[in-house]
């Protein structure tokens, strides 16, 4: 067995079995590295308590606790423990490989895309909050919750890990952007706390901003007992999503009381608002007022706040007031008479005109068409007709759908939009890696065959696309392509 006391730098072997290869940074009590275990013959990543800290018995006890409620936590978000040990002195966990880009940087996402990220990490959050006893009543240890730490793993999926991307230095200045404001009074943590981060996270996602920050970490830190945390409209004024911005304020409450009481509460509101995401999330603007413009249907109308409700006179016994309705919130006066016979009659006129220049139009061509091909029969020869593109075939390799878009439409093309590059599947579904095609550069342009199809909540489009002389179709997910414009 390698002596494990120095920092490994020569590929040793950890415990007979896993062969080190670099160094990939520091969390607060380990090194991680990539390693390889010999026997299974696959990537695995070796956390390794750090040199400094082996003769000392605190950090120990609890670097060896935390691997041991790592290994009793299990949920797709968080790393697998594979193993542990120690190897000369230096207690150490082996975990699943993992590697991907942090969400912390990435931008302003779609509503869609944080919901579908932040579903994962508050279900790991919550999965760990489950198993709560009396020597750990918040639950099983989980990493810091960071958009730093939540790495972009595959389409759709994402891992919550601890903070080896950080500079040692940068690791508890990031995570107190997401810390509650009752740790910083010197409060033990409850599941309420988890919330407050997840809340300010799922904040993050939708802004592309933190909402809570200070000159260093400890600046932070105490930012949170006095901060107000803004709407979400401020920071993106076109979205108007008033259940959304419920949820956020809930979970950041600055009293734990009036906050989710844990992260599986605040998993239940995510899904709630995932199930409702079907209203629009652009804010309209209001028409300006002019009685002979016609209205949005009321389907279509959303009032970001009902109208204040004007004095009602009194009605005559003999004219009762009469009232329409124009959306889901409140009533207001019908249009007048006049003006509903004068739109009635505008339609009327428009619709007519519409009708008779179809008319005009078809027996136009049909006059043309008639004329020509009497004259190629007088003539003796074969009526030349228009030809149609040709039928897909086998030989031809054509898809029937592509065929009709072909035929009846301009194609949609999408651009690949994952710096990483997006996989080309045979069948919608994420989690089986063995139905990968190719891997598809970002910028590449694909024609949109069927779609789009929602399987695991992700939206799914089939796609084609040449590549070195060969045309390939396929699944891809809907998230990471960007349509042409």
């Amino acid at each position: 067995m390698a002596d494990a006391s120095a920092t490994p730098t020569s590929a040793p072997l950890i415990f007979g079995r896993y062969r080190v290869h670099e160094l990939l940074g520091e969390t607060r009590l380990s090194s991680v590295y990539a390693a390889t275990d010999e026997r299974l013959h696959r990537q695995v990543l070796l956390h390794l308590l750090r040199k400094e800290l082996a003769g000392q018995e605190r950090p120990r006890a609890r670097f060896i606790s935390e691997i041991g409620q790592s290994a009793r936590r299990s949920h797709q978000a968080l790393l697998e423990v594979f193993d542990s040990g120690e190897a000369a002195g230096r207690p150490f966990m082996i975990t699943e490989y993992v590697s991907g880009r942090p969400l912390r940087g990435l931008g302003v996402l779609t509503v869609e895309q944080a919901l579908l990220y932040m579903r994962q990490v508050a279900g790991a959050v919550a999965a760990c909050q489950s198993q709560a006893s009396a020597e750990t009543p918040s639950g099983l240890y989980h990493p810091p919750i960071s958009s730093s730490n939540l790495l972009l793993v595959d389409e759709g999926r994402v891992k919550l890990v601890d903070s080896w991307l950080l500079p040692p230095g940068e690791a508890l200045a990031d995570q107190a952007h997401y810390r509650a404001p009752e740790l910083s009074e010197g409060k033990p943590a409850t599941p309420a706390s988890a919330a407050y981060s997840l809340g300010l996270l799922l904040y993050e996602l939708i802004t592309g901003e933190r909402p809570v920050s200070g000159e260093d970490a400890r600046a932070t830190a105490l930012a949170h007992l006095t901060a107000r945390i803004p709407p979400l409209a401020k920071a993106r004024p076109t979205l108007y999503l008033p259940v959304a911005e419920d949820l956020v304020a809930r979970a950041t409450a600055r009293y734990p009381e009036h906050r989710y009481a844990s992260a599986a509460d605040f998993a239940t509101a995510l899904d709630s608002l995932w199930r409702d995401l079907g209203a629009s999330t652009q804010r309209l603007v209001a028409p300006s007022a002019r009685p002979a413009a016609p209205e949005a249907p009321a389907a279509l109308r959303i009032d970001p706040q009902p109208p204040a409700p004007a004095p009602r006179p009194i009605p005559r016994p003999s004219a009762p007031a009469s009232f329409s309705i124009t959306g889901r919130l409140g009533r207001q006066p019908a249009t007048k008479p006049s003006v509903v016979r004068q739109r009635s009659l505008t339609r009327s006129i428009v619709g007519w005109s519409v009708m008779i220049g179809l008319l005009l139009l078809v027996a136009a061509s049909s006059y043309v068409g008639v004329n020509a091909l009497i004259s190629q029969i007088t003539r003796g020869g074969t009526p030349n007709l228009p030809s149609l593109p040709g039928l897909p075939s086998a030989e031809t390799g054509g898809s029937p759908l592509a065929w009709i878009s072909g035929f009846f439409g301009r194609d949609e093309i999408y651009i690949v939009n994952l710096a990483e590059g997006l996989n080309l599947r045979s069948q919608p579904d994420v989690y089986d890696s063995a139905n990968i095609i190719a891997v598809v550069a970002n910028g590449t342009p694909v024609t949109k065959l069927e779609g789009p199809v929602v399987k695991d909540n992700i939206p799914w489009l089939r796609v084609s696309l040449d590549s070195g002389g060969k045309r390939y179709e396929g699944w891809m997910s809907l998230n990471y392509l960007r349509q042409e414009q």
